[in-house]
């Protein structure tokens, strides 16, 4: 199977309902179409790739031929389904690597490797909820080589909007590809620290608190009032 006929009809890999029902995803034919421009133009031959949550954005990924595909998905059962439509449809898997845990203990496995090559392009698609939307960048940003590229997707919900929000402003990173729901940004090739450091060197978490600050200091100033 080519990526063509794989796009004009995306495989049913999910289920929200306990298996009644069954869908795609999140991600479209449109979406991935895109994604494939972009990766064209963006990506070495062979990519490098991690990605928390997995389903129809793993097969895309193993179309681009990546020499590493880092694959983290509690649900076993959606590896099942996703290794026996492309053994049914000829797609190699060789290169993935699938855990089915959470990422938030795998993730610290990745990062601690010695030796490891870092990687080209991640995905933040696993949990949605805090502190792991920001644990999955924590160590994907800490993987990630200088001038690759990180994707957050579902930005409609808020923990992922506002980590978008964060990297807008993030001197070290760039916006680009906007998918309306996913974005892609671009860490600059000359950000070689892998992690972000303190909350003031992060304009919107800066520029974010100001707001707390004057009820914080009437608060304080009113409990040492009455102490």
């Amino acid at each position: 199977m080519n990526l063509g006929d794989w796009l004009a009809k995306l495989p049913p890999l999910h289920s929200w309902d306990g298996e009644k029902t069954w869908c795609t995803g999140g991600f479209d034919a449109e979406h991935f179409q895109q994604l494939k421009t972009f990766c064209a133009t963006h990506l070495p031959t062979q990519p490098r790739i991690l990605e928390t949550g997995a389903g129809n954005s793993t097969i895309f990924f193993l179309f681009l031929s990546p020499v590493r595909l880092v694959s983290i998905e509690p649900n076993a059962g959606l590896f099942e389904r996703i290794r026996s439509y492309c053994d049914a449809h000829d797609i190699p898997t060789n290169s993935l690597e699938a855990y089915s845990e959470g990422s938030e203990w795998v993730l610290p496995r990745i990062g601690g490797e010695a030796g490891a090559m870092p990687f080209d392009f991640v995905l933040i698609d696993g949990c949605h909820n805090f502190p792991n939307v920001f644990l999955d960048f924590f160590y994907g940003n800490y993987v990630l080589r200088p001038g690759g590229y990180i994707m957050i997707d579902d930005i409609q919900l808020h923990p992922s909007r506002e980590l978008a929000n964060m990297l807008g402003e993030q001197p070290e990173f760039e916006l680009a590809l906007d998918l309306g729901k996913a974005l892609v940004f671009r860490r600059q090739p000359t950000a070689s620290a892998r992690t972000l450091g303190e909350w003031n060197s992060s304009p919107y978490i800066v520029r974010r608190s100001k707001k707390y600050e004057p009820g914080l200091r009437t608060r304080l100033r009113q409990m040492f009032q009455r102490s």
